[in-house]
């Protein structure tokens, strides 16, 4: 439920999504899109989309409440507004709500640690009311937009993650959006089954850049495939984050470099950063106060990027990596960190892609806070298309040469196929095949934990494999 400020009444309502009224001009209260969420004074916007389509909906809104519907089409004894598309009417409702409040306005988007970006940046100005973030991982076509409209007329900060499943997602939103600052957290396979190749992923990412303000920020994550000034610069040292002007030059200059150096402390899970600021020829250091609890190393690359994108919407770089150092992830599974009695859980099951993977195998056979003794557990991962079985090979490879494992069970056919694939007699001892209809084999797993031991638990969202992680804690907390 949503609610417009200064508009009040169904005539007013039409010419802001260039409609057409039908009937009667009624004061209303509300916008909703949800036929179930109808109240009195309400207008029920019919949204259609892949598997669902509001259209279908539109009586049963009005006989719960609704005064009046925005639809494709005219519903006779009823009144309404009629729109060629109600996704372009929602989207210049959340053109008009933004344009009326002006908030500074973050985008993020990227394959992986959206999210976490976000909910960082969200933690940075935590002691400020006047912010509005994206609900969860409400980051689709539909849920960017709803999240404009969640404004108030006191709204300063804007924070959108923006996820897209298809070519052409980001079309629309950045015509009729703005964005001061965009962030690009990175570019891998994610969904590439339905992007086809990852310059439709690249394109389809820049996409939202269309909708920077004059002089607006780029906050460049983590390209290595991308044209000058789009470049992502890595070195021995850490990782580089460079924040670019958007202007009328071609070039789009460089205006700052942010350097970030992660090393592991003697607390798993836990790691101490050290942020550098590049101005110009001169360069300062700032240790953060404290050790952030990022799970991993790529979560202190998304804490870099989530202390820069809070700089460029206003606040200072030194009070942006103060407050990230406090920072908890409140995201249970996504690299959630917790003790198992003796042993360490990575709860890292919200989802699953090759770029991913890699990252967190990488953490738990290098970090050498965590117990040495490793169990692994993995699911398939999906949308990979014409790579899957490539990039199921690969990593179930990476998995078996993780430092310190005393076993690897693997769920689902397609990473199945791959150990079918893979063939080597030498490891089969500790290699088990879960059946996905079975119940995890808690019994099984018992016999390696006599020890210390780190459990990472990770796959795609389809797998289910967060009922891994109820049995585990369970079982052995």
């Amino acid at each position: 439920m949503f609610e417009l400020i200064d508009v009040e009444d169904l005539k007013t309502l039409s010419i802001i999504i260039d409609g057409e009224l039908i009937g009667e001009n009624k004061p209303f209260t509300s916008l909703i899109t949800d036929s179930r969420k109808a109240r009195k004074n309400s207008v029920f916007l019919a949204l259609q989309g892949e598997d669902f389509d509001g259209h279908n909906f539109c009586e049963s809104a009005i006989h719960s409440g609704s005064i009046a519907y925005i639809s494709n089409n005219k519903i006779n004894n009823h009144d309404g507004i009629v729109v060629q598309d109600t996704y372009i009417a929602l989207l210049r409702l959340a053109k008009y709500q933004q344009d009326k409040v002006k908030p500074k306005t973050l985008a993020i988007t990227g394959s992986n640690g959206k999210t976490t970006v976000k909910e960082m940046v969200a933690f940075i100005f935590r002691d400020q009311q006047n912010i509005v973030t994206t609900n969860k991982n409400d980051n689709n076509q539909f849920g960017v937009p709803f999240t404009v409209l969640r404004l108030k007329n006191d709204t300063k900060y804007l924070v959108l993650e923006c996820g897209a499943r298809k070519i052409g997602d980001f079309d629309l939103i950045s015509e009729y959006l703005y964005f001061d600052v965009v962030t690009i957290t990175n570019v891998n396979n994610s969904h590439i089954g339905i992007f086809k190749n990852q310059q439709n992923i690249i394109k389809t990412k820049i996409k939202l850049l269309d909708g920077l303000v004059n002089h607006g920020s780029v906050i460049n994550g983590a390209f290595e495939n991308l044209d000058s000034p789009l470049q992502f610069m890595k070195n021995d040292q850490g990782y580089r984050v460079t924040t670019h002007t958007n202007s009328d030059s071609s070039e789009k200059p460089l205006k700052e470099e942010f350097l970030c150096k992660a090393t592991s402390d003697h607390t798993p899970g836990c790691y101490r950063l050290l942020f550098e600021m590049i101005d110009g020829d001169s360069s300062k250091s700032i240790e953060m106060p404290g050790i952030g609890t990022f799970g991993a190393v790529h979560n202190c690359h998304n804490a870099l990027i989530a202390a820069v994108a809070a700089t460029e919407l206003g606040k200072r770089f030194s009070d942006s990596i103060t407050q990230i150092c406090k920072y908890v992830s409140p995201l249970r599974d996504r690299f959630f960190i917790e003790k198992m009695g003796i042993h360490l859980l990575i709860d890292d099951t919200y989802n699953a892609n090759p770029s991913s993977f890699s990252s967190a195998i990488n953490d738990l056979s290098n970090n050498s806070s965590y117990p040495k003794n490793k169990l692994l557990v993995i699911g398939d991962m999906f949308e990979l298309g014409e790579f899957s079985e490539e990039e199921h090979q690969r990593i179930l490879k990476e998995s078996l040469k993780v430092s310190g494992l005393k076993a690897l069970f693997i769920k689902g056919n397609r990473f199945e196929k791959a150990l079918f694939e893979y063939g080597n007699n030498d490891e089969e001892e500790k290699i088990f095949v879960i059946d996905p209809m079975e119940p995890f084999p808690i019994e099984l797993i018992s016999q390696f934990l006599d020890e210390e031991t780190t459990i990472l638990v990770k796959g795609s969202r389809g797998m289910k494999m967060e009922q891994i992680i109820s049995q585990l804690v369970e079982k052995f907390t």
